[in-house]
C-alpha cells in the first residue's frame, strides 16, 4: 500500500507546490523505501554460514543403520542360520545358508561410517559365502525345474535314488532310457541261470529270491535294489574308449576274482584274517561278504551270463526293466550319474547281505525255539536266554509270536513255561498214579 508513503513523503518535503516542482525526489525516496522492505524478510530467514556448514555434518547417509536396525539385521542372520542348521531339504539349507550370510555382510556394511578393516574383512567373507549358496541353490533349482514324474515315478525316486545323490533330471533320464513297469506273480520267474544277461532290473516294489537249485533260496532281493552288480567304471571306460581306464578296470576284476577264489578256498579262516590288508573300499569289502556268503554274483555287464535263477517272492514282485544297451550308456555319458551309481551299488550290496543275515538269523532263531519246546516245557533260563538271542540279532516279537504258532504254542503258554496240552497229560498221568 503505497498511499501512507506517499503522504509521509509529501509531508517531508514540503508544500505540494514544492513536491510538483521536484517529482524525481519522490521517485526516488520510493525506490529506496521499496528496496529496504524487499530485502529485510531475506535477510531476516536466511540460516546463517555456521549452521549451513553444520547441517551435512549431523545427518547419517541411508546405508549406515541405527544401533535398533542393526540388532534386526543380526537377529535375522542368527535365526536363517538356526533354521539351516534344523533342516533337512538341501535346497532350503542353501537358501538358509544363503540369506544368513547375506545378514552377515549387511552387518557389517551398514555399520557407522567410516569402516574398519575387520568390518570390510567380515563383510567380504560374508558376499564370498552368500554367493556359494545361491550359485549351489541356482544349479539345484536347474537340475529339479521342468523335470516331471508321476506319483509312482517319484515314489520311487525317493525310496531308492534320491539318497545316492541322484538328481531328478538324472532319473528321468534313466527312466527315458527305455524302462518299462513289469509285475510277476509269487514263484514267477524273472531271469533264468545261464542266460545271457540283456537286460538291467530293479525291484521297485515287493522281494525276489536268487536261487542255484529249484526250491533252495540263498539271496532275497527286497525293494529298492538292483537286481546283479552294476559295473558303473567299465562302463564309462568303454564309453570314453580309454585303454588306461579300461586297463585298470579289467586289472581291478581280475584282483577281484583273485580275491574271490581265496575267500572260497579258504573260507574257514577268514575270521583269522585282517581284511583291511586284502579289500581297500567299502564296496570291494561288501562285495567280499557277499560272495563269501554266495559263491558268485551277476556282473551287469555284456558277454555276462546269469549265476542264478530269480523268482518273484512269496507275495509277488514290481520291477523297472531296462535294455542292457540304453541303460549302461545313458549311465556311462555322464560322469556324476557313474558316481551316483557307484554309491547306489555299496548301498544295494550292504542292503542284500542285511537281507541276507536277518534271514538267516530267523532261521536260526526257528531251529532253536523247535529245541525249546520240544519237551513241552520252557524253563526261566531258556526264556531268558532265547530273549537275549531276539535282543542282539533284532528278532521282532511278532516274527517270535509266528514261530511259536508254528510249533503249537500260545504266547501266553510260553511266558508261563508250560504247553496247555501237556500240562493236561501230566496232570492225567498224575491222576491215574495217586488216585487210582
Amino acid at each position: 500500500d503505497l498511499e501512507p508513503f506517499a503522504c509521509w513523503l509529501m509531508l517531508g518535503l514540503g508544500t505540494r507546490q514544492r513536491v510538483l516542482s521536484q517529482p524525481w525526489r519522490v521517485v526516488a525516496y520510493y525506490q529506496s523505501a521499496r528496496n529496504i522492505t524487499s530485502s529485510a524478510p531475506a535477510t531476516a530467514v536466511s540460516p546463517s554460514p555456521a549452521t549451513t556448514k553444520e547441517r551435512p555434518e549431523n545427518k547419517e547417509p541411508w546405508h549406515a543403520f541405527t544401533p535398533n536396525r542393526l540388532a534386526v539385521v543380526n537377529t535375522v542372520g542368527n535365526l536363517s542360520a538356526l533354521a539351516a542348521a534344523a533342516t533337512h531339504d538341501h535346497m532350503l539349507v542353501r537358501l538358509l545358508a544363503g540369506m544368513s550370510s547375506t545378514m552377515v555382510m549387511s552387518f557389517n556394511l551398514f555399520m557407522p561410517k567410516p569402516l574398519k578393516t575387520h568390518q570390510q574383512t567380515a563383510a567380504a567373507w560374508g558376499f564370498v559365502f552368500a554367493l556359494l549358496h545361491f550359485t549351489n541353490l541356482a544349479l539345484l533349482l536347474r537340475e529339479t525345474s521342468g523335470v516331471r514324474l508321476s506319483e509312482e515315478e517319484e515314489d520311487i525316486y525317493e525310496h531308492g535314488f534320491q539318497n545316492s545323490d541322484i538328481t531328478p533330471r538324472q532319473f528321468r533320464k534313466l527312466l527315458d532310457a527305455g524302462a518299462t513297469v513289469q509285475e510277476f506273480k509269487p514263484g514267477q520267474v524273472l531271469v533264468e541261470m545261464g542266460k545271457p544277461v540283456d537286460k538291467v532290473i530293479y525291484v521297485s516294489h515287493g522281494t525276489c529270491r536268487a536261487e542255484y537249485v529249484e526250491g533252495i533260496s540263498v539271496l532275497e532281493y527286497h525293494q529298492d535294489v538292483f537286481i546283479g552288480e552294476m559295473q558303473p567304471k567299465r562302463w564309462r571306460a568303454e564309453y570314453l574308449g580309454c585303454g588306461a581306464t579300461f586297463k585298470d578296470v579289467e586289472a581291478d576284476e581280475e584282483k577281484e576274482k583273485l580275491e574271490e577264489e581265496w575267500l572260497l578256498d579258504h573260507a574257514e579262516q577268514n575270521s583269522r584274517i585282517d581284511r583291511r590288508k586284502v579289500v581297500k573300499d567299502l564296496r570291494q569289502l561288501l562285495r567280499a561278504g557277499l560272495v563269501e556268503k554266495l559263491g558268485s554274483v551277476t556282473k551287469l555287464q555284456v558277454g555276462a551270463a546269469w549265476v542264478s535263477t530269480v523268482r518273484a517272492g512269496d507275495d509277488g514282485c514290481k520291477v523297472l526293466v531296462w535294455p542292457l544297451g540304453t541303460f549302461t550308456s545313458t549311465v556311462a555319458k555322464d560322469e556324476k550319474m557313474c558316481s551316483a551309481m557307484e554309491k547306489l551299488c555299496t548301498l544295494g550290496i550292504a542292503s542284500k547281505i542285511s537281507a541276507g543275515a536277518k534271514g538267516k538269523a530267523l532261521d536260526s532263531y526257528f531251529d532253536l525255539l523247535t529245541l525249546v519246546v520240544s519237551d513241552g516245557k520252557v524253563d526261566p533260563e531258556e526264556r531268558h536266554a532265547m530273549s537275549r538271542y531276539r535282543a542282539r540279532h533284532a528278532i521282532p516279537d511278532t516274527e517270535h509270536a509266528k514261530m511259536l504258532v508254528q510249533l503249537g504254542w500260545s504266547l501266553e503258554e510260553y511266558d508261563i513255561g508250560v504247553l496247555h496240552s501237556r500240562y493236561e497229560s501230566d496232570l492225567r498221568s498224575f491222576r491215574r498214579r495217586w488216585f487210582s
